[in-house]
């Protein structure tokens, strides 16, 4: 997802696929969903993004939609089947909050602070909290985010080969190693985007689920899936991680993976047969890419537990070669299920 921020952006209009009246809208890597004929094209809106805090003026004004004990947090809510991750402030909201009408505000500048909006950060359990460091100087890595398919569908080729995954409800959890270097480290989605991982503890979920992760990367080295020079990152999905109804049938912590890239460079799953392929994340569907045929895997039962004990939260769409959108943008794309409606906030 976009990094967090309040600013004034350009929104770029889609269709929506499930509402003749409504409109997707593109601010940054947010999906919106607008009124048809509400804005043109490359319009200029302010955009305040769902985990945003309001006060004063701006939380009157939004008091009846908002979330949280204090009715003050911006959240994402789903308008017939698509999901609108924030809010865009009307020009007079934007001058009584800013001092400033909305043509000479800067583009792309963050008016959070401005605004007195702050970003919400949910408490972290503690046994996926944890001692931090800085990450070390010279680690390959990368990130791994899931942006909404609704306003990326246009960079995706009719009859593309794609491959669909289950989207799971856990915490992402991160996974690197170079032997060679002797480098290694364990991190959290929230944490690697700062620069930190987590130093290893006995009580902390994440490094109880990695003495499998590390056993598999060697088992790569040892098959000649990569060399002793190549440094390989493990992306997964932590759980259980937040109790109630979403444990995939699980007692303890385990990892689910969805991405494993050598020196940067995702492989494609049916690559990594034999070492990977019984704790990946289930495939739905891999073939020739039509939205319609992406969008009906959203709405199943789970597949992780093979009991289907829950909804699935929703399905996640990606290119078989890795690659990126023109907007630099890495091909990962989610759909959510309209009936999943989150028991807490997603731990990053």
């Amino acid at each position: 997802m976009s990094n967090w921020k309040v600013s004034k952006q350009r929104i770029t209009l889609f269709p929506h696929p499930n509402a003749e009246k409504l409109e997707l809208g593109k601010v940054g890597a947010y999906q919106v969903v607008v009124q048809k004929g509400l804005y043109a094209d490359g319009d200029e809106v302010v955009f305040v993004p769902e985990k945003s805090v309001l006060t004063g003026v701006l939380r009157d004004e939004f008091a009846n939609y908002l979330a949280g004990p204090n009715k003050d947090r911006v959240k994402a809510i789903a308008l017939r089947g698509e999901l609108s991750c924030g809010i865009i402030l009307n020009p007079d909201l934007v001058a009584r909050a800013t001092g400033h009408h909305l043509n000479v505000l800067p583009v792309d500048e963050d008016l959070s602070e401005r605004m007195g909006i702050t970003k919400y950060e949910p408490p972290i359990p503690s046994n996926l909290a944890g001692e931090v460091a800085p990450l070390p100087d010279g680690v390959l890595h990368g990130t791994h985010d899931c942006e909404h398919l609704g306003i990326y569908e246009g960079e995706l080729m009719p009859g593309e080969e794609v491959v669909i995954t289950e989207k799971l409800h856990g915490s992402q959890a991160i996974y690197y190693m170079h032997p060679l270097k002797g480098q290694s480290y364990v991190a959290s989605k929230g944490l690697l985007s700062r620069g930190l991982v987590l130093l290893q503890t006995a009580d902390n979920a994440y490094w109880q689920a990695a003495p499998p992760i590390w056993y598999r990367i060697g088992k790569m080295h040892a098959q000649g899936m990569c060399g002793i020079d190549d440094a390989v990152q493990v992306f997964g999905e932590l759980i259980p991680c937040q109790g109630g109804a979403w444990n995939y049938g699980q007692s303890s912590k385990t990892v689910r993976v969805f991405d494993v890239r050598v020196n940067g460079v995702s492989v494609p799953y049916d690559k990594l047969i034999g070492v990977w392929d019984d704790v990946w994340v289930p495939i739905l569907f891999h073939g020739p890419y039509d939205p319609v045929t992406a969008r009906s895997y959203r709405d199943d039962m789970e597949k992780v537990s093979g009991k289907a004990l829950h909804i699935r939260e929703g399905a996640v769409v990606r290119p078989y070669i890795d690659r990126r959108a023109s907007d630099g943008t890495r091909l990962a794309l989610k759909v959510i299920n309209p009936k999943y409606k989150e028991t807490g906030e997603e731990i990053n």
